[in-house]
Order: C-alpha cells, then structure tokens, then sequence
C-alpha cells in the first residue's frame, strides 16, 4: 500500500483551474496527462511516467495527454524510451479535463493528445500513438527550455494540429473566422491579462514596434494586436478613472481621431500582478507615458476586454453556456411498460435534469411525421407499428454537453450489437424479442430542435442585453431567465450596425428618442440571446417589465427593467414585439438556426 501511494504521488492531480495555471506555469518544460472522467487517464502512459520518474528525477518536465481511454499499445515504445532521459529534470502530473476551462477543447477526444508547457507557453504537441515522435519531441524540448534557462531566449508558442482545438468565434465585420491561440484562451478564461491601448498619434507616426520593445523587456508578452476604431463611447469607459482630471474632454476628442492598437497583454510567468506591474511600467516610463493608456483594477478588465475586443471576449463569456444543452430521450411503448421508473432513476442519476415530460400515444399519421427521413429504412414499418402499440415517454433532459453525453449512454442503435454493449441504456433495458431498440435520441442539435418541438410545443424570442451593463449585471438578467424557465438556445456578443440596429429599434421609428437610441444601440457591444420556451412571447413581460423604467419600478418592481434600466433608451432589455418579428430578428443576427448540421438520424 505504501508504495501504490509513493507512485500516484509522482503526478500531480489537477482538477481546478486555479492548479492548472499553476501548474503550467512552473519553471520548465511541464508533460501533464490530461483526462476525462468518462475514461480516467491513460494507464499505460502513466506507466511510462512513472518509470522515467524513477531513473532521472527531473522537476522541470510535465506532459499533457487528451485522451478517451487506454493506450496499450504504447507501453512497450515507452519502456524503449525510458533510458534516454538521463537528466535531473523531470516530473509530471493528470488533469481533469471536464472541470478545467482552459481545456473545454480538449474534451470528448478519443485520440492522445501529448502537450508540451514551457513556464507558461504551449511550445509542442504530438498526436496519436506515436512513440518515436515523443521521444524526439521529449529529449529536443527538453533540452531547449534548458537553454533558454540558461542563457535565456524566447519561447516560441506552438499551435496543435487538432480538430477543434482551437477557439474559432464567429465570424468577424469581414466574414472570417477569429481563430484564437490557446494562450489566448488560457489567459482569459484563467483572469489573468491586462489591456493596453497605443494612442492614435503614435501609431499614425510608427512608433507601435518601439513601443512593444520597451514592453517585452519586462517580462510581458503581447498576446494580441488588433487595430481599433474607438467610438466617443469606447474612449469614455475606458478613459472613465480620468474623469474629473483636467484636459479629459481633449483627450477623448484626441483617442477618437483616428486608430489605435490595442493590446492584450500577459506577464511570461502568467502571475495574476500582470494588470498592476503594467500599469506600475507605464507610470514609470516617459514614453509609454505620453503614448499608452491602460487598464487601471481588475474591477475593469473583464469590461474593458468586451469594449476593446468584444469578438476575443465572447467565447471565454459563454463557454460555460455553451457547454449547457438540452436533448430529448424518448422510451418506446415496449420498454415504457416494463422499464418506466428504472430508466427515468437512471437518467437523473447520470447528471441530466428532466425539466418536463409527456406521456403521448403516437397516432399513425404522428409517427410517420416524426420519422419522415427513415421512410425509405428496411425496418421503417417496424418502427412505426412499434411507435404506435402504446403510449411513448418523451422527456425534456438539461445538462453540459447533453447531446453525445446521452447517445453515448444510450449505445448502439444497431439491436444486433446490443447485446455487446454491456452498461448501456439499450442493452440493460432492452426487450430481447422487440424488432426496435428500446429508446431514441436526436444526434444533432438541429434533429433536437425538431425532435423538441415536436413533443414540446415552443416559441422562440430574441433578448437584446443593450450597451453599458456590466458583466455581472448581464449574468444577473441572464439567471433571471433561466429561472422563469427559459431556455438559452443561442447567444452572441456583437456592436449592432446601424443597418441592425434600425430594424431591431424598427417600433421605436418616430418617436422623439429615437436618433438617441440608435446611436446608442451601436455604440458599443450588446449581447444578443435567443430564448425558448412553450409560451415565451407572453411571459417574458413578467420577467421584464414595462418599457418605461420609472413605471416598471411602481408597478413590478423586481423586473428587470426596474432593476437595472434609467429611461427609454438606457432600459437595459429589449425584445422583439412578437413571434413573427422575432423569426425575422434571430435570422438578421444568428442565421438559420434549424439549418441542418452534421450528425446521425437513428433508428
């Protein structure tokens, strides 16, 4: 017993953020096995770890491994490689893929994933179950973060070769896809960045590279660059600690004369001073004094980072959203009479909310709507008989990454390798004479939308969350929703057109606040959402108020336009009319949500 736990104690457990950032941030080359609670780490390359371990005793190395389960056929490459790594310098640790923000894109991976940290900087990776690479990539990166501890340098930052590992937003003013470093993706979701604008003057006279030079020597690094068009809002929020100091207004005047750059900043070591020594160097030194502006408490940044760069901030804002989806799972009439109560227990034990449910005896014509794309399947007559013999139980499920979380559970659709899949939903309540397997689940969030709708009658609506309010004010809006029982089916973060802006404020035309509200709406970034709910273009007035916040204050105190409007214009939330305005508004600025997706139809 005592040695089993002087071997787990040889890699570190990670499962928070906080220790991830720590962890990858230590002094040299950090090897960490990142895995997923559905599987557990990979055993054999835990194996190999440990073995290295105990023949070289080095600190500075960790590994990263994202994958879905074992990797036998490692173990005995690994054993090869073991010999070769004859350096004081080398550790590890595992971590927990589903609890870790930063590693969101790594989930759901079913291939190894090594990646390799230098003090902070994703400097290499290998992909697959290819033992020479790691042994070339372990020995060569190794030996460069050595010299660059030596005799110092610069890390250069590594991007995986990985679907999906990437953070790609939506598409920017151009139409292109923002792809993000992880870097990026790790500083943002882990709080640990500052900003910086350079002035209009200076980058009209082609100072930004002096500029960046007299930065880098303080241990920061620019982990974005982006030219900006500051609006007279933009400068105002964030220049408002200058306020009440002379010479502001011709400062504002100034900030909006032209470009600036903006800068998203990191201190190399990743510490959480990287806001104040930013703002302690700029103090200190005459020239970034009179050429850039900065982030002035930690109180901001989240606000001055949606303001700057709102496209690089909406991804780390709705990750979490994101991650929160809803299916459906449908028990057919034979497993219904058998299995009711045994399947319901199971699904909440696995983690999903069952919100709603309905007990419904499908008509022909029903059944043959709802399974319209399998008319032309050898077993369509079989499903349908089956769908028809009795009542079915259709219920709502709520959880992260719902979708495959639940078709993973269910197995198989195929009844011929039921059998095989031990542990499953299909398998363990299965009717063994039965033609058709015992539950459905839609693959794709597309066939969910229909499969909800065609059990769950619903509406949508689209919540504008207007310009000026702060990220817990948004938060607060957003959980008062939800609480009302909507559902966010979509969300995004974007500065309104005019073009935009003049069809969603399309009621308002006329109206002696108008031209103020306009200018308003495209001032700055909203936050746009696509709610659902069986009769949301109702009761979202409850929720919301009245349109005048003064009145929403006497007559529902606790809607949200009481709570956090001023007046017309600065109301806080807005929202389509009607259901057929809304139609028209979610397509303006989310496209078609029921275009199809990739994704499988079962039977």
């Amino acid at each position: 017993m005592a040695r089993r736990r002087q071997e787990i104690a040889l890699q570190t457990e990670i499962e928070t953020q906080e220790e991830w950032n720590e962890n990858i941030n230590k002094e040299g080359l950090t090897v960490i096995d990142i895995y997923q609670q559905w599987a557990g780490p990979c055993r054999s390359a835990e194996g190999y770890f440990k073995k290295i371990k105990s023949e070289t005793d080095e600190p500075l190395l960790r590994f990263a491994i994202s994958y879905g389960g074992p990797c036998k056929a490692l173990e005995p490459k690994f054993r090869a490689i073991k010999n070769t790594l004859g350096d004081p310098l080398l550790a590890f640790a595992i971590a927990k893929a589903d609890t870790i923000d930063s590693l969101e894109k790594y989930r759901n991976k079913c291939e190894p994933c090594f990646l390799f940290y230098a003090s902070g900087v994703l400097v290499d990776s290998v992909i697959g179950a290819n033992a020479p690479a790691l042994q070339r990539k372990i020995s060569s990166n190794l030996e460069q973060e050595k010299k660059v501890l030596k005799e110092g340098g610069q890390r250069i930052e590594h991007r995986v070769q990985y679907a999906e590992v990437e953070e790609e937003d939506d598409d920017d003013a151009g139409g292109a896809k923002r792809k993000r470093s992880p870097s990026i993706v790790n500083a943002i979701a882990s709080h640990q960045y500052t900003l910086a604008t350079i002035r209009p003057d200076a980058y009209a006279d082609g100072k930004v590279d002096e500029i960046i030079q007299k930065i880098v020597p303080h241990g920061f690094r620019v982990l974005l660059q982006e030219e900006h068009n500051l609006t007279e809002h933009d400068a105002r929020q964030f220049h408002r600690h200058r306020m009440n100091e002379e010479g502001y207004e011709d400062h504002i005047k100034h900030m909006t004369s032209g470009p600036s750059i903006v800068l998203l900043l990191q201190k190399t070591d990743a510490k959480e001073a990287s806001l104040d020594e930013f703002r302690e160097l700029v103090n200190s030194d005459q020239l970034l004094k009179e050429t850039v502006d900065c982030t002035q408490s930690a109180d901001n940044v989240q606000q001055d980072l949606m303001l700057l760069l709102p496209n690089v901030a909406q991804k780390p804002q709705s990750a979490r959203e994101k991650e929160i989806e809803r299916t459906l799972a449908l028990v057919r009439p034979s497993a219904l009479k058998l299995y009711k109560d045994a399947i319901v227990k199971r699904i909440q034990e696995s983690g999903f909310s069952v919100t709603r449910t309905a007990e419904v005896q499908l008509t022909q014509a029903q059944a043959e709507q709802f399974y319209a794309e399998k008319k032309n399947e050898p077993f369509y007559q079989d499903l349908i008989k089956e769908m028809t013999s009795g009542p079915s139980l259709a219920l709502y499920l709520t959880k992260k990454d719902a979708i495959q979380g639940f078709r993973t559970l269910l197995g198989p659709a195929d009844k011929a390798r039921i059998k095989e899949a031990t542990g499953t939903f299909r398998h363990d309540f299965d009717i063994v004479d039965a033609k058709i397997n015992s539950l459905h689940a839609p693959g794709s969030r597309t066939e969910v939308n229909r499969n909800l709708q065609f059990f769950f009658p619903e509406e949508r609506i689209l919540v504008v969350l207007k310009p000026g309010l702060t990220d817990q004010q948004r938060a607060e809006i957003v959980d008062a929703f939800r609480k009302a029982h909507f559902f966010v089916m979509a969300r995004k973060t974007l500065t309104l057109t005019q073009e935009q802006a003049t069809k969603l404020q399309h009621a308002h035309h006329g109206k002696e606040y108008y031209d103020e509200l306009i200018h308003y709406m495209t001032s700055a970034p909203s936050e746009l959402l696509v709610l659902v709910k069986e009769d949301a273009s109702k009761s979202w007035h409850e929720v919301v108020g009245p349109e005048e916040p003064a009145k929403a204050s006497e007559t529902a105190p606790t809607s949200l336009r009481a709570m956090y409007g001023k007046d017309l214009v600065h109301n806080a939330v807005d929202i389509s009319p009607n259901v057929q305005q809304a139609k028209d508004d979610i397509h303006m600025i989310f496209g078609d949500l029921d275009k199809e997706e990739h994704g499988t139809i079962e039977k």
